[in-house]
């Protein structure tokens, strides 16, 4: 009678499971942490992307920010180029978000989280941005505006051209992560690091590290934009602090060593670090191995280590003519 009981209970689920559409497998997994819902209904493309540990790792966040799931309802559908796209309203214990799930042909090819705007999750990024200055200004006891709103300015035309060139490669039907990530990363340091090399490299020591604080800032306003969509944490701060040391390394970087005859070969070295420090960033999203983000922050706190104490005390001066030091 037991085993009886157990094979009808066993049945029940079987056609539970056969019975829901792909979008309500994606949500039902989403709701109950059990991966092997929505497996059956992923794309080809999707089965290498979102993977269970990939999948493990997007649900422990949105648990963590908003808590268990207690239920969703679908809000709309709309059909483009051929997908279904459904919008579903979750029904967390700490407050409400959006997800989107992308179907064609039975089978998901797309999952997306959508939260509500929430100015206080900006304020990790914020502070991590103006900690990074604070700590250059307490040293150099100096102040360039007109530099520090030109580098903030720079990250306007970095934001329009950025982002498509990264996509490229999905427009061509790419969806290796690694590819992905480590293309993303060679266009953020090919586009990023020639600008502030242009604008920084015949100016003073303290001007030119204004033109990288200026930048640092206007990425980190981006980013707590970014954050209040979806979620900031301390990561954010110590994140941003890293990213404002290592830009005004680079400008000031790149002064000096223009100065010396250097500076194409100074160039060179940041893309190529920042290509590293992207690339591990981007990959940490897909990998959820926090190996990848520590290793990203290290490069940024090894080279501001490494430039800062030796160039800090030359824009403090204003030498124009610094002694040879590497």
């Amino acid at each position: 009678m037991k085993r009886l009981l157990a094979l009808l209970v066993f049945l029940l689920l079987l056609d539970y499971v056969f019975a829901l559409t792909p979008q309500e497998a994606m949500m039902e997994a989403l709701k109950t942490g059990n991966y092997s819902l929505v497996e059956p209904y992923l794309g080809d493309d999707m089965k290498k992307l979102f993977t269970e540990k990939v999948f493990n790792g997007i649900r422990s966040e949105l648990v963590k920010e908003y808590g268990p799931i207690s239920g969703y309802k679908l809000e709309k559908t709309e059909e483009k180029g051929g997908y279904q796209i459904y919008y579903y309203r979750v029904i967390a214990e700490k407050g409400n978000y959006t997800v989107s799930v992308t179907v064609k042909d039975g089978k998901v090819e797309g999952f997306h989280f959508a939260p509500g705007f929430s100015p206080g999750k900006a304020i990790y990024p914020l502070l991590g941005g103006l900690l990074g200055l604070l700590l250059i200004w307490a040293y150099l006891r100096k102040f360039h505006t007109g530099e520090l709103i030109l580098g903030a300015f720079l990250i306007i035309p970095v934001l329009v051209v950025q982002p498509p060139i990264q996509m490229i490669p999905g427009y061509l039907g790419i969806t290796n992560p690694v590819v992905l990530s480590l293309w993303g990363g060679f266009i953020a340091g090919l586009l990023q690091e020639p600008l502030k090399y242009y604008f920084s490299r015949d100016k003073t020591l303290g001007k030119a590290a204004y033109v990288g604080i200026g930048f640092g800032l206007g990425e980190t306003t981006y980013v707590a934009i970014i954050s209040a969509i979806a979620g900031g944490s301390l990561l954010g701060l110590i994140e941003r602090t890293l990213a404002l040391l290592f830009h005004t390394s680079t400008t000031i970087l790149f002064a000096y060593s223009y100065r010396n005859g250097r500076g194409k070969k100074a160039l060179l070295a940041m893309v190529l670090v920042h290509w590293v420090v992207d690339s591990m960033a981007s990959y940490w999203h897909v990998a959820q191995s926090r190996f990848f983000l520590l290793a990203g922050y290290g490069i940024m706190l090894g080279v501001s280590l490494i430039v800062l104490p030796k160039l800090l005390p030359l824009a403090k001066a204003e030498s124009e003519e610094p002694a040879v030091i590497w």
